[in-house]
């Protein structure tokens, strides 16, 4: 119950940008910031979810949470990398607030996201519709823990790497 109230307040995300770009880069990444933080408790309930289901393929209950938690997580996702792709990937790299090695690592992590979602979108489509053999809820749970991993190291690293190297970025250029 605290995680659904705690979901349900105003965050950084929930105003409208600032006009100047000093507000608005900063406002963008506490909206990132805080976005993170959703998706980490979201993350981990996954993962918990998908540990069940990938030790007993034949729980249901199991397969239908990690079902439903993968979609809260998809539809705060999609949004937050595409804010991402452009602070980071664009802002970011015009005004030199990445590292060119960085920039690709990132540019890769992305790709790999995209691709994560993109699959695991079909296949939970296919879970929905009721393929339901006890190999394909296997399956599905270990691409959930793979994307888990992807999406803990990729939260890891923008807080503390990318983040607070726009921050920096953004002072800097004042």
């Amino acid at each position: 119950m605290e995680i659904i109230q705690a979901s349900n307040r105003l965050t950084p995300c929930d105003a409208p940008l600032p006009d100047f770009e000093l507000p608005m880069i900063t406002t963008m990444v506490s909206c990132l910031h805080s976005e993170h933080r959703k998706l980490d408790i979201l993350n981990l309930r996954l993962a918990l979810a998908a540990t069940r289901l990938a030790r007993d393929p034949d729980a249901l209950t199991a397969e239908q949470r990690e079902i439903q938690l993968w979609d809260e997580i998809r539809q705060v996702l999609w949004s937050h990398l595409q804010i991402e792709n452009e602070l980071v990937l664009s802002w970011g790299q015009e005004h030199k607030a990445i590292s060119g090695p960085l920039l690709d690592t990132l540019k890769g992590e992305f790709a790999q996201m995209r691709n994560a979602v993109s699959g695991l979108t079909a296949s939970s489509s296919d879970a929905n519709s009721g393929y339901g053999e006890q190999e394909d809820r296997a399956d599905f749970a270990r691409k959930l823990l793979f994307f888990s991993q992807a999406l803990d190291a990729h939260i890891e690293r923008y807080d503390r790497e990318v983040l607070p190297s726009i921050l920096r970025a953004v002072f800097q250029s004042d």
